[in-house]
This record gives C-alpha cells, structure tokens and sequence, in this order.
C-alpha cells in the first residue's frame, strides 16, 4: 500500500524550473496553456516578505499582456494572499487545502479555464504537484525561494518530500538530479 501512496508517477511535475522566472512561458502558450495558478508562499515570495517587488509586478503584466489568466491558489489565510494579490490585480484562492483539489477547482472556475488549459506552478512535491496531478491538470516546480523562513508543517511536508524524492531518483535520475541540486 505504501509503495502504492509513493508511486513517483503521481509526484512527477511536467518541468522543473529554478524559479518562475525561469519558466518558458511561450512554450507554455504553445502548447495551449491559458491559465496560470501559482501558489504564493516561497514560489513567488518567500514566508517572510508580504508584498510583490518590482520584479513580480512587471512578471505580471508580462503574463496578463502574454494572455495568461493567472489566479493566487494558497493554503494559507486570506489575510496573508489577499493583500499581495490586490497589489497585483490577481484572483485568490485562499485555505485551498492542496493536496486536494478542491482550492484548485475553484482557481479553474474564477479563471473559466478547462484542465487542458490550465497549468499549476508551485515549490512543494506534497501539496501542489500532488493536488495538480489528482486533479489532471500540467504543473511545474520551482524551487523554493527561501527555506529558512518555512514554518513547521511546511518542514514536515519536505520530510514526505524527500522519501518522495528517492523513488523518483529509481525512475527518472535526470530529474531527480535538477530537482537536488543546490
């Protein structure tokens, strides 16, 4: 059964990708992705930090001018994502409770975008690759932004992680690899 729960399939991003800004957002395009979910926390800015700099504004406007609908989807509390997603002109989800799928399904339907078109980025094996994989829907992983400021239950998730971590090394080595190095 454990081996079942740990099958790398499930766990397995389409790419993965220093940060978002590394991302091959054209690609992206091309391949008829048209909305973006991002998770917040240490994949757009780390624990410590409320606000978007002036870097993830213009990612922003690069993104809306591109054509890309883009929605906040985070498990932590509206009074944390709702301030950097109104600086930003964002839709939110907030407690979205990934690895379900509920917070993700509701990020599609603000969004009206179908799994086809929909793409989930975020930093965390356990929790958004888990939940965009369970809902059928692309996702990218990024590395998390800054490790030091995660609180205990992220901790806890990057412990799952990394035994998640060592079946994927039996089956994709280069993966494994991207995603370990420092």
């Amino acid at each position: 059964m454990f081996k079942y729960l740990l099958s790398p399939k499930k766990f397995l991003p389409i790419t993965f990708n220093e940060t978002v800004h590394t991302i091959d957002f054209n690609a992206l395009k091309k391949a008829g992705k048209k909305a973006l979910l991002i998770d917040l926390d240490n994949t757009l800015i780390p624990y410590d930090q409320d606000l978007p700099n002036d870097i993830l504004i213009e990612f922003f406007k690069s993104l809306k001018q591109a054509g890309f609908n883009i929605c906040i989807v985070s498990n932590n509390k509206e009074k944390r994502i709702k301030p950097f997603a109104e600086s930003v002109n964002l839709d939110y989800v907030y407690s979205a409770k990934k690895p379900l799928t509920k917070g993700l399904k509701k990020g599609m339907q603000k969004l009206a975008s179908s799994k086809q078109e929909t793409l989930m980025i975020g930093d965390q094996i356990m929790t958004d690759v888990l939940a965009a994989k369970r809902l059928g829907i692309d996702v990218v992983l990024v590395k998390p932004i800054k490790r030091k400021s995660e609180k205990w239950y992220t901790k806890v998730n990057r412990f799952l992680e990394n035994r998640v971590l060592k079946a994927i090394k039996k089956t994709d080595i280069t993966l494994y690899e991207t995603i370990t190095k420092e």
